[in-house]
């Protein structure tokens, strides 16, 4: 899109599908200031796209992402009474918790 060339306005119609879609409420009021921001968001994109892409590599991230993982070796695992020593509130053997379901007592 060249800048000289008229930006395509959207209609208060069109705003208030897209915040249907959206599932928003929106006001009368809040109409015309989406679709202020609207179409400036559509008229930089429409910039955008005029950009001379070729010849340049897509790319998911800007930077070189890696994993860095541990090799998975056996270990010698908590006892059960270490386990229950990090807990709050146990009960016999087994973590206490609040009831989520059905009548507490």
């Amino acid at each position: 899109m060249n800048e000289n060339q008229p930006q395509t306005e959207l209609t208060d119609d069109e705003i208030r599908h897209v915040a249907h879609l959206a599932r928003l409420a929106i006001t009368v009021s809040e109409v015309s200031k989406a679709k202020k921001d609207l179409t400036a968001i559509f008229t930089h994109i429409s910039r955008s796209s005029a950009v001379d892409t070729d010849g340049v590599q897509p790319l998911d991230h800007p930077t070189e992402l890696l994993n860095h993982l541990r090799e998975d070796t056996c270990s010698d695992s908590l006892s059960q009474q270490q386990v229950l020593a990090n807990a709050p509130v146990i009960k016999d053997v087994y973590f206490a918790v609040p009831k989520v379901l059905g009548e507490s007592t």
